[in-house]
């Protein structure tokens, strides 16, 4: 049994929306610094690159632009030896609101310094008119694809957190269905019908009270408000109780250890006599509450009272509220 609170969930979000802020910006830098220069699409021209090693020659403009597949490209030594290059079959795409950019061709670079690029197939109608670009890039794929399989998982983990969030808050306050409580309780002789459940968990952060949380259900004659169990020892359902305006039973209980619990007799004082009559049950197993369910928005069970204190019998199911 546990009962679910929603901070958890909403730190679980913030981490999530830091963690996907900072991958995003770990794509864009990645992506701005593989950028090593980026050239007009003409038929020929010479490009001085700072150090040798692998580059990508990609094609960017705008977005749905054909053509780019049909061109040849050439890179050349200086003295005319052609560049050792590959056509990139399975070349990534980066693609915006308006423009895209394509990856085409491998080229291995001997050394850095000056080469002639030359560019066969051009049509003065379309991919040489402005906007496209030809842009050369150092490898970056595997590094980006980390990044993209990490964003997919922290937007996952935000959406999962966020719907596991608003649950959290959404269902106790939307009150699920009300509390109904079915059996009766016998206080001094007379047999009181109990058709009312309430359940509220109190955290109990000072320590001061026997449990830790502690869960209180209240089975009771009639209606009362749900705020007369808050605060730290539930005061106000015992001035109702005084007061001769509630007849039923308060059980206190830790969730998780219902073995020990604490049953106050909700009835106006009598002459002679300590009140409130409050008794201590240890151990009782599932003597006292029989299949006790602890959800994060609703408390079920069955109580039966020990013969050594005011006689019961009650099934009850009750929404439960936090404090």
């Amino acid at each position: 049994m546990s009962v679910h609170q929603p901070w958890p969930f909403a730190l679980l979000l913030v981490l999530a929306l830091a963690s996907l802020a900072l991958l995003i910006r770990a794509v864009l830098r990645t992506l701005s610094s593989a950028r090593l220069l980026d050239v007009a699409l003409v038929e020929q021209q010479e490009i001085d690159f700072a150090a040798a090693g692998s580059v990508f020659l990609c094609a960017e403009g705008p977005r749905f632009t054909p053509g780019f597949r049909r061109l040849a490209f050439e890179l050349r030594l200086p003295g005319g030896a052609p560049v050792h290059g590959r056509e990139v079959l399975f070349g990534t795409t980066s693609s915006g609101f308006a423009r895209a950019r394509v990856t085409l061709r491998r080229f291995e670079l001997p050394f850095a310094g000056r080469y002639l690029l030359t560019i066969r197939g051009l049509s003065g109608t379309d991919l040489a008119a402005a906007g496209h670009r030809i842009v050369f890039m150092k490898p970056h794929t595997l590094r980006s694809l980390l990044l993209v399989v990490g964003i997919t998982f922290a937007s996952a983990a935000a959406i999962a957190s966020l719907v596991f969030f608003l649950l959290s808050l959404v269902a106790p306050a939307a009150a699920i269905d009300p509390g109904r409580a079915d059996g009766w309780v016998d206080l001094d002789g007379r047999r009181t019908e109990l058709r009312e459940a309430y359940a509220h968990l109190h955290p109990n952060r000072d320590g001061r009270l026997p449990f830790t949380p502690e869960l209180r259900l209240v089975l009771a004659d009639r209606e009362i408000p749900q705020e007369s169990l808050r605060g730290p020892a539930a005061a106000a359902v015992l001035e109702l109780a005084k007061s001769g305006d509630v007849v039923g039973l308060l059980i206190r209980l830790e969730p998780d250890e219902p073995g020990t619990l604490l049953i106050t007799t909700l009835m106006p004082p009598v002459p002679g006599r300590q009140w409130p009559d409050v008794r201590r049950y240890e151990g009782t197993g599932d003597r006292v509450i029989r299949s006790l369910s602890v959800a994060a928005t609703r408390v079920a069970g069955e109580i039966s009272c020990p013969p050594e204190g005011p006689a019961c019998e009650v099934s009850f199911s009750a929404p439960l509220f936090n404090e």
